[in-house]
């Protein structure tokens, strides 16, 4: 379990993004397991209850909710490949995050969590609990690519800016189609989701660059996006989704 940690999100324009790293660049280091440009595609299957609990937490605006997911760093869920599963905990800005990483995965588990198998004893009992309480099942899945920093001296900050958000169903593999069809996408081109996250509270520097960007909080939020999309909400009312 990682400990809680400060969360800001804000949509703004691409050339904004220039705008804030340009500031920002000289505190920051791309982050692990990014390319030379600092980007990473970043492919999520999240669940839910058959009556879309956690979808409804959200936008209902609960102080404190939950949101499930699985995670690779791919294009695509691939046998073998590090994959991650997530339970988030939110209680107003501040985020407690519960991490479990699969060495060998078998991308059957992603599309079934009663085939979730976890042998550590403190996360199975609240990811397990979570599944068996809410029922959980496969929502929608998320694509996006992310930029990703760290910061060079606080190293609990991270920036990252996410681009091309793009929802898919829990069968559908993502094709080259997909990601150059604009119909597929979550957000405008023209739009980046910049997210700072730190642990021991967000440094002078950064709230400088928010100041002088005139940014105020706003994200979109990207499972509800993909829910409302994927015309989810319509599948659970009419008891398909059950």
């Amino acid at each position: 379990m990682r400990p809680f940690r400060q969360e800001l999100k804000f949509l703004i324009h691409y050339s904004l993004r220039e705008m804030l790293l340009e500031r920002w660049l000289r505190y920051l280091v791309r982050a692990p397991f990014t390319n030379e440009h600092a980007v990473t595609p970043i492919l999520s299957q999240y669940y839910d209850s058959p009556d879309l609990l956690f979808y409804h937490e959200k936008v209902d605006g609960l102080a404190m909710r939950n949101k499930v997911r699985m995670r690779q760093y791919s294009h695509r869920f691939e046998r073998g490949a590090t994959t991650f599963l997530e339970i988030k905990h939110r209680h107003n800005d501040l985020v407690r995050k519960y991490r479990y990483s699969y060495k060998n995965f078998d991308p059957e588990i992603h599309l079934d969590p009663a085939n979730w198998e976890i042998d550590d004893k403190e996360l199975e009992s609240a990811i397990l609990t979570l599944r068996e309480r809410h029922n959980l099942r496969a929502s929608a899945q998320t694509y996006y690519q992310r930029e990703a920093y760290e910061g060079a001296v606080e190293a609990d900050v991270r920036i990252t800016f996410d681009t091309l958000l793009i929802g898919l169903h829990p069968h559908e593999r993502l094709t080259p189609m997909m990601i150059h069809d604009p119909a597929r996408r979550l957000m405008a081109d023209t739009l980046v989701i910049l997210e700072v996250k730190a642990t021991k509270g967000i440094p002078p520097w950064v709230y400088d660059g928010v100041v002088a960007a005139e940014l105020r909080q706003k994200t979109i939020p990207k499972y509800i996006s993909a829910v409302e999309a994927l015309g989810l909400l319509e599948i659970s009312a009419g008891g398909i989704y059950a």
